[in-house]
């Protein structure tokens, strides 16, 4: 690592192990030796940047390499969408820079335009043809395949920090929104279904499970609609807390869903399709 000066490795090294991504183990080259290893902890954050690489990879400009200058603004435009509703509500519709500032009251309107164009710059939106004033932006399917990254950093959190903060109504919301649209379904596939998460409690708030979703239209084959109304007696449905779907997304784990009603065919094609979509195409 002859590119980073040893007071920074040295900085990482410690930033790591005050994370439990490393930690100190004795040899058995001399008795006051010790070496750095990873933790079970440590072997999966790797897992994070692995992710984010393969997405680095996806981008419709080209891909981009890790150690490319335009990571950092991909990455941060990723990640300041993410952390507000800018995501959520362009996956729920397209939008204009100054209908979202309307929506979005904690973020100002500079900052708001900021992210929109890094977005923009990075490919994560584009613009749609105008149709009376400002323009309308919509989510690319790469920002839809950022789902994977987000899932795998989500789930390392959840294992491995005591203090990781709560998976929300929003970012569940926004997660199915977004990657509904890259599914490949049967054509045979069709109907309606409901795809829940409960969400985690929040200190203060109702103690009683809530849950967070989508509600989903197929016609022979072809996702018609998702919103995130929910009917209060779906027809088909598929239910699980948030780790279980992490689990379900990722590695494709689907035994402990809970999927029932009328046609649990299409609930099982639409969680095999999300996981495939997302972490088995390249």
């Amino acid at each position: 690592m002859n590119w980073a000066a040893e007071a920074t490795i040295r900085g990482a090294i410690a930033n790591l192990r005050d994370a439990g991504a490393l930690e100190k183990r004795s040899t058995d080259h001399a008795s006051n030796s010790v070496a750095t290893v990873l933790t079970p902890a440590g072997e999966e954050i790797q897992t994070v940047p692995e992710a984010l690489e393969v997405w680095l990879a996806q981008c419709p400009e080209g891909p981009i390499q890790i150690d490319n200058p335009h990571v950092k603004v991909a990455v941060k435009a990723l990640a300041e969408g993410w952390s507000s509703t800018l995501m959520r509500l362009l996956a729920t519709s397209p939008l204009t820079l100054t209908e979202l500032s309307d929506l979005i009251h904690d973020v100002s309107y500079p900052a708001l335009e900021r992210r929109i164009n890094w977005m923009r710059a990075t490919g994560q939106i584009s613009p749609l043809p105008k149709e009376g004033r400002g323009t309308r932006y919509a989510p690319t399917s790469w920002l839809g395949r950022a789902i994977a990254p987000l899932a795998v950093a989500g789930r390392c959190e959840r294992r491995h920090i005591d203090d990781a903060p709560p998976i929300t109504d929003v970012e569940i919301e926004t997660s199915f929104l977004l990657a509904l649209p890259l599914v490949d379904l049967p054509r045979r596939a069709r109907g309606s279904c409901v795809l829940v998460s409960r969400t985690d409690p929040v200190i203060g708030e109702d103690p009683d499970p809530q849950v967070a979703g989508v509600a989903v239209e197929v016609s022979k084959g072809e996702i018609v609609s998702s919103t995130v109304t929910i009917d209060s007696e779906p027809t088909t449905w598929v239910i699980g807390t948030s780790d279980v779907w992490l689990n379900a997304v990722i590695d494709g784990n689907f035994e402990h869903l809970r999927i029932g009603g009328t046609n649990p065919r299409l609930a099982l094609d639409l969680v095999k399709g999300i996981h495939c979509s997302l972490f088995t195409k390249r």
